[in-house]
């Protein structure tokens, strides 16, 4: 009792008691006993001044007595009741009658109990009584600490049920220029509030927006939508279904009309874009990332082997982001010095130039050189590997051959990137040059000797590098793609043996 006496005291400074009871006596000997556990008690001794009391001094309990003069203590607390439904009602009668007890149900009282009262008894209900007031005093601070979130923060929130709007927060409330949800849907149809845009999610014939987001629950998907003064805003959409209610989903978009991002998706207007080289840009969309909780690729290239990891990002500033990945991915990124990072949000391919930092204990990487690639890890249609040293490689122009050596940097089905040492003059892009290739296949020699047409070419210090397209006749065909299925073999084992401490250059570039 000690224990739970000094409980109410701690928890009780703004917690007044009512006390109502009619006679004399017992009302002394209640109000000394509240009085050691209360700092706020107020005594009345009819029904009629117990409800002014209440008015007066808003208490969070009454106790009273059933039958008194002018108005009885059902009536009062009926009252009561109508005027504070939260209040804590604790009933002290002579009587014992069934009718009194269902009257008692029925008004929400909190504790029933016999007279003249049994201080244990009362002092246990008095506890419980203020746990409660105290657990909901907590859980309103809660809720309304959650309301404000949810209104004042930048991004819109809604909630929905099944294909309805719900709740939504401020920030909906104040894009579409409405007071409040029933108000939206007077003006708007919920499927046709997404606009068609290349690349975005919008209403087709085959699904509404809606249902593609439901189905891709947590994808993060391009939207545009039409704020209250007509202007077309650019905002990053994602859904997800709330546990343990079936058909309900919250629903956010994010804004990041600023960036200036929607032109991007035209891929013929945005070869030469200058956002590409906006690192801010690509840093503000990994923050929407970071902030949705989702995942990004590291594509990454060992002699060509292509290595794909899942990342999240753990950090994002103005500066740098930082990234959790496994340790293969670690492993290559330590050996290339670079990688190229792709998500559903992103217009273009990131290209990460150099990493800043690489910790292998906690699998964590830095980046801060970045930029939108100017092609995709995706375009690759056929494999390029860099084959064995154990090759050969000669190149003619005009049935001469070139002068120093020649070797292959990488070489597919359709094409091979040659480094020579000298190139002779003439020669250009759409030059035909004849080229073969000796590589060693199961023990045996293979030969690609064709006619290929200069791609590119590339200056280097002591050097050239020249990407021939070439179209094999069937039997070199068959040969090279088993050549790089044999290879990609090798190197996939080459790979897990590398110890990183040894550094072996990967000269393989995309």
């Amino acid at each position: 009792m000690k224990e739970m006496t000094e409980t109410i005291l701690a928890l009780s400074n703004n917690v007044g008691v009512l006390y109502v009871e009619d006679n004399l006596v017992l009302s002394k000997n209640v109000e000394t006993l509240l009085l050691r556990v209360f700092k706020s008690v107020h005594i009345a001794h009819d029904g009629e001044d117990g409800y002014n009391q209440f008015l007066t001094h808003h208490p969070k309990i009454v106790i009273t007595d059933i039958n008194m003069p002018v108005l009885n203590g059902f009536e009062m607390v009926k009252k009561i009741k109508e005027t504070e439904s939260n209040c804590k009602i604790i009933i002290l009668s002579a009587f014992d009658e069934k009718e009194h007890l269902y009257t008692a149900i029925d008004l929400g009282v909190f504790s029933y109990q016999h007279k003249p009262a049994n201080a244990p008894k009362l002092i246990n209900a008095l506890y419980d009584a203020v746990l409660s007031i105290h657990k909901e005093e907590n859980s309103r601070i809660f809720l309304t600490q959650l309301q404000n979130i949810f209104n004042y923060q930048n991004n819109i929130v809604i909630m929905m049920h099944r294909d309805k709007f719900v709740l939504v927060n401020q920030r909906f409330n104040e894009f579409f220029g409405v007071e409040n949800i029933a108000e939206f849907n007077d003006k708007n149809n919920i499927g046709k509030l997404l606009f068609e845009h290349k690349e975005f999610l919008y209403t087709t014939p085959s699904s509404t927006w809606i249902n593609t987001a439901i189905e891709n629950q947590g994808k993060l998907y391009h939207t545009k939508m039409k704020n209250h003064k007509g202007e077309m805003r650019h905002l990053i959409l994602k859904l997800r279904n709330i546990p343990e209610k079936e058909d309900y989903y919250i629903l956010s978009f994010d804004d990041v009309t600023e960036l200036n991002l929607m032109s991007l998706f035209d891929a013929n207007a945005t070869r030469d874009d200058e956002s590409s080289k906006d690192k801010m840009t690509i840093l503000t969309l990994l923050q929407v990332v970071k902030d949705n909780s989702a995942e990004i690729k590291i594509h990454n290239f060992y002699k060509g082997l292509t290595i794909v990891n899942p990342a999240v990002i753990t950090d994002v500033n103005d500066e740098n982001f930082t990234l959790k990945t496994v340790n293969t991915q670690l492993k290559i990124v330590q050996i290339a010095k670079f990688m190229t990072i792709t998500s559903e949000i992103f217009p273009k391919d990131v290209i990460c130039k150099s990493v800043k930092s690489l910790d292998s204990d906690n699998q964590i990487i830095v980046i801060d050189d970045m930029a939108f690639a100017p092609r995709s890890a995706a375009d690759r249609k056929f494999i390029r590997l860099e084959p064995d040293a154990d090759h050969g490689c000669t190149l003619y122009f005009k049935n001469i051959k070139f002068p120093g050596e020649s070797s292959v940097v990488d070489i597919s089905e359709v094409s091979a990137k040659i480094k020579t040492d000298a190139l002779p003059a003439g020669i250009e892009i759409g030059t035909q040059i004849k080229v073969a290739i000796s590589l060693k296949l199961k023990g045996r020699l293979i030969t690609l000797s064709t006619l290929g047409s200069v791609y590119r070419i590339e200056e280097n210090k002591r050097d050239y590098n020249i990407v021939l397209l070439y179209e094999l006749v069937q039997k070199s065909l068959n040969d090279i793609k088993e050549y790089l299925s044999n290879r990609q073999i090798e190197l996939i084992r080459e790979f897990k043996s590398i110890d990183v401490n040894s550094q072996i250059p990967n000269n393989y570039s995309i």
